[in-house]
């Protein structure tokens, strides 16, 4: 809840003009789409940014070690599905079961086919092609770039399918989950049943958002866990754990009632959750990475150059950057630019013998002529605005 609040309030200070980022700023799925692009171009894609992809690295990271937690401590529209199901349960309208159905685990695999998809097109349409499908896009960031007529419809279709079919967005399209759901399988931590202790009462197999069979699992080993612990607080003789290992804990062990391996305690999974987004937004702010970056010719001169920070307007995704470097190959001793798309923010690399702040900023604004190669008609493109000026250090 905690960070569908701070999404709402981004989102918010984003369409007052109070802020240049929005929720898409800070979206792990955007690292994931523009993963491929980035490593063999050195660019983001659109509006993403060393932010989005050192978050993924830092929640797949993580997935790894204590699995699918983000998507139920973290995510926002997480959040919404639980709410939505809670809502669904208490109307008495949820298909309790459906996921264990057959058809339900052939729709829950569809997934997978929809990260490649995704990939791929993504990669090759060099755009990130899944936005106008994504409910947290569509729903939280306030943009309407991109975003199709019928894109909130299919959101609001959505969300009202999760009153009966619980987390339906998560389960069968989300392409950030379906990546979490294979990394989770490398994870030693997960749900475990000490048989010892076990009624058999299925209580944690009934109370389960995400309907597991966690009965019948012993060792909770689905793609689909989010390690909620739902299922540690319903069971009625505690003895469901965080265990450590990749075996479920046999029920005709010889122990007087310890437990015959290592568990996490349930109180540190959060702080764990806390670690993993603190050290990725630690790791992002303290080494950022543009979304772009270009040398000019005077690079190469050998000159002792000076670095500058320009705050401006219209400078919302990679394709902007490029238009601001095309502008200002007119300006005599730039060297190189690096754009920071989610603060609006362009790094300068300059001579000072030649330019100074104040003529770049001029060149920024006087913009630069455009022939339309159909009309043969000139346009001044003059599409950003310099708010601030900030020595770089």
């Amino acid at each position: 809840m905690l960070f569908l609040v701070a999404v709402g309030i981004l989102t918010f200070r984003h369409l007052s003009g109070f802020t240049k980022a929005h929720c898409e700023s800070y979206c792990p799925g955007g690292g994931l789409e523009s993963i491929g692009f980035y490593l063999k171009n050195g660019a983001f894609l659109c509006a993403t940014s060393g932010i989005n992809l050192i978050l993924f690295v830092a929640i797949l990271g993580g997935t790894i070690v204590m699995g699918r937690a983000f998507c139920s401590w973290v995510c926002p529209v997480g959040t919404l599905m639980e709410g939505l199901r809670a809502a669904g349960r208490q109307a008495g309208m949820l298909w309790q079961g459906f996921w264990c159905t057959t058809g339900g685990q052939w729709l829950g695999r569809l997934r997978y086919p929809i990260l490649v998809a995704v990939l791929y097109f993504t990669y090759a349409v060099t755009d990130l092609v899944f936005r106008p499908f994504c409910l947290y896009y569509v729903g939280f960031s306030g943009q309407d770039h991109e975003v199709e007529w019928w894109s909130k419809w299919v959101m609001l279709a959505l969300s009202l399918a999760s009153l009966y079919l619980p987390f339906v967005w998560c389960k069968v399209i989300c392409p950030l989950g379906a990546s979490l759901g294979v990394a989770r399988l490398l994870g030693p931590v997960s749900p475990v049943i000490d048989e010892k202790d076990c009624t058999a009462c299925r209580l944690c197999s009934r109370e389960c958002p995400q309907q597991i069979n966690v009965f019948e699992e012993k060792r909770v080993w689905s793609t689909d866990c989010t390690e909620c612990l739902v299922c540690l607080d319903a069971c009625p003789t505690q003895c469901l754990h965080l265990g450590i290992g990749y075996r479920p804990w046999p029920a005709d062990r010889p122990t007087d009632g310890d437990r015959p391996g290592p568990s996490l305690p349930r109180k540190a999974l959060p702080w764990l959750v806390a670690a993993m987004m603190g050290a990725g937004f630690l790791f992002a702010f303290r080494y950022p990475l543009p979304t772009m970056s270009k040398t000019f010719p005077a690079f190469s001169s050998g000159a002792t150059f000076a670095r500058v920070d320009l705050v401006l307007t219209g400078l919302r995704c990679r394709g902007t950057a490029n238009t601001l470097a095309w502008i200002l190959e007119e300006e005599p001793g730039v060297a190189a630019l690096d754009a920071y798309v989610a603060e609006g923010k362009v790094r300068l690399l300059y001579d000072p013998a030649r330019t100074s702040p104040e003529k770049l900023v001029d060149r920024i604004h006087a913009g630069r002529l455009w022939k339309n190669p159909k009309t043969n008609q000139e346009k001044r493109l003059q599409p950003f605005k310099v708010e601030s000026i900030h020595p770089a250090p």
